[in-house]
């Protein structure tokens, strides 16, 4: 979590602001990479970051505020991870010099291999050579064999090479990752209720925690909790599907083509009724369902009624087949 989140974005940044300190006769103006110290620059990069916002779906928690306001003002390691290897690629290329953008992609694609929950065998070995080769062209593009410049070669470089063979010893980076350990202990944070004795109600609400895991692996299929209530005015269609709120108020009568479209998945999925339907072709929108695991899909009706320039809640692609 730290190490990629936290550890190698404040290097790269702050060779790219060019905030790491020059020693000896090193100064930044020979620093080719160092192209985020104009203000100007930073400032419009970090505008361009803020304006992302809105296309990032909800599904991926916090977007990345500005970094060019808030870099120094509590920015989250999640911002981090986004900022640096998700939209960073993208919004770099046209600043940073090629040979030094191809570097930073080779981390990026290295570090998007690794993190996943499931890795093939080649894409673990594709991802130890990305994070190899930039490990080792860091160093012939940045330190240069300068000894001016052996504070560039921190720690958390070279254990970038040590992230493949771990995975291939004990798993994948999710199995055993901070992210796990900061969440489990913001969830027993929430839960105490007495401020006189703060460590010893959170140790309790640890045991009682404890328990209830073991009682799980012990009876899998105990449900423990209570079902979950429907919310007002929903649908329940089976199977784990809702229709949740909003919704039209009145049935609208569809396009041609639109109704053609839906005729054509009644009969692929062999609904009943459809000769009813198709005498009066009206619908009833509704924002909002939920699906079995959960989640919650937004028509693109739904998504369009709000005039705020918001984060998107759903991105998905239709093929045709």
């Amino acid at each position: 979590m730290h190490l990629v989140a936290i550890n190698d974005p404040d290097l790269l940044l702050g060779l790219w602001r060019g905030t790491l300190k020059c020693y000896g006769d090193d100064k930044h103006e020979k620093w080719p990479w160092c192209v985020l110290k104009d203000k100007r620059v930073w400032k419009a990069h970090g505008k361009t970051v803020s304006m992302a916002a809105p296309y990032l779906p909800t599904s991926f928690d916090r977007a990345p505020r500005n970094p060019a306001e808030k870099i120094n003002s509590g920015y989250k390691a999640w911002e981090f991870l986004l900022y640096i290897f998700a939209l960073g690629p993208a919004l770099l290329k046209s600043i940073l010099p090629v040979p030094y953008w191809r570097n930073y992609c080779k981390l990026v694609r290295g570090i998007q291999l690794l993190q996943q929950r499931s890795i093939p065998y080649d894409q673990l070995q594709g991802g130890m050579r990305l994070l190899n080769e930039f490990q080792q062209e860091f160093e012939q593009l940045y330190y240069q064999r300068n000894p001016d410049r052996i504070h560039f070669i921190r720690q958390s470089i070279h254990l970038l090479s040590h992230i493949a063979p771990e995975i291939s010893r004990v798993g994948p980076l999710a199995c055993y990752s901070q992210w796990t350990m900061e969440n489990a202990i913001g969830n027993l944070g929430e839960e105490i209720r007495q401020d006189y004795d703060p460590y010893a109600n959170i140790s309790q609400r640890g045991i009682i925690r404890a328990q209830m895991n073991a009682i799980h692996s012990m009876m899998p299929g105990l449900s423990l909790k209570n079902k979950e209530k429907l919310p007002n005015n929903s649908v329940d269609l089976g199977q784990g599907y809702t229709l949740l709120r909003a919704c039209d108020s009145v049935a609208r009568v569809v396009l041609t083509q639109e109704a053609q479209a839906i005729l054509d998945l009644w009969d692929k999925e062999k609904w009943p009724n459809r000769d009813g339907w198709a005498n009066h072709k009206t619908i009833i929108r509704w924002a909002r369902l939920r699906l079995p695991n959960g989640q919650k899909v937004r028509s693109a009706w739904g998504e369009g009624r709000s005039h705020r320039k918001h984060k998107r809640t759903t991105i998905v692609r239709v093929c045709a087949s």
